[in-house]
């Protein structure tokens, strides 16, 4: 088997992919990541994670107070190291444990009598962190195996007479038309209203983001509707295939050449001192800036 083939593709690869096929090599392929943790990662993970956790709460029959508790008590327990009997720090005055509890608190406060009402799955439990799995009409020709999109769709809803997909953000930025903008067009969105399309028994109206401005002082909340047509969704599709094929010569060439033009992009590519030194040290660079870890869009999420 192909260990440098790919057939499960979540946002995360395919992004990674589109964005450099050098990046994707080394990000999702060969699992380099920059050493220490990832705060900005880490406030997420776990601000998505306690907001499960009081959507699952609700549709159990809980209170809105009790819910909230509960998340509280995720992040808390969460952001706490045991190991060393100290909480969590962070080196980024906007994503502390401080700020996480008080985002939390203050967007359920906001969000109290909320007009999207999350729905209830047939088995009872709340329709957030939704995994989907969808095979494509398309296989390897490489090993003849069938491609799947995959990943997890952070909550189903009803809102405005229709069913939508919600996706939790966090930024340093305003949020105003500039900030959402930029999910017109955006890979993950996109496959998150197509999955959004292909799984449940009613089609979805589009992506709603929920996003929060962190400050030092301050947590600001702001939603925003976001659409794609059909024809839309098709176009991402068809060039979605179009890089996973491109992929399959890569695969192939056991090449992933570089995007010299995104080395800027996104806040700057953590490989770019890779990058920028002569080939045949790059190996060596590699093993002593980073660590390596496995990226597997199948395996379980726990949270």
């Amino acid at each position: 088997m192909l260990t440098s083939h790919q057939l499960a593709w979540d946002s995360t690869s395919l992004g990674a992919l589109k964005r450099c096929p050098r990046y994707y090599e080394y990000n999702i392929i060969s699992g380099y990541v920059t050493r220490g943790e990832s705060v900005h990662l880490r406030f997420g993970s776990e601000y998505n994670n306690a907001l499960v956790t009081y959507n699952q709460r609700k549709a159990l029959g809980d209170d809105h107070e009790t819910a909230t508790i509960a998340a509280v008590r995720y992040a808390l327990e969460h952001t706490w190291d045991a190991t060393l009997g100290r909480p969590w720090t962070s080196d980024e005055p906007t994503k502390t444990r401080e700020t996480l509890v008080r985002s939390i608190i203050w967007y359920l406060d906001k969000f109290a009598e909320d007009p999207m009402q999350t729905l209830v799955l047939a088995n009872g439990e709340a329709a957030v962190e939704l995994p989907f799995r969808i095979h494509i009409d398309l296989d390897s020709t490489l090993t003849g195996e069938s491609y799947l999109l995959c990943g997890y769709l952070d909550r189903k809803v009803e809102f405005a007479g229709g069913a939508w997909i919600t996706d939790w953000k966090s930024t340093k930025y305003a949020l105003d038309e500039k900030y959402f903008a930029r999910y017109s067009p955006d890979n993950q969105v996109s496959q998150y209203a197509f999955a959004g399309t292909m799984i449940g028994s009613e089609p979805i109206k589009g992506v709603v983001i929920d996003a929060v401005q962190l400050g030092v002082t301050f947590s600001r909340f702001q939603r925003s509707q976001i659409g794609r047509t059909q024809a839309q969704l098709e176009e991402w599709l068809t060039d979605s295939i179009h890089y996973i094929r491109q992929n399959e010569g890569y695969v192939k060439a056991n090449y992933w050449p570089m995007n010299d033009t995104s080395c800027e992009k996104y806040g700057g590519c953590p490989y770019r001192g890779v990058c920028s030194a002569s080939p045949e040290i790059r190996p060596q660079l590699l093993k002593q800036l980073y660590h390596q870890r496995s990226w597997d869009p199948l395996v379980v999420r726990e949270i």
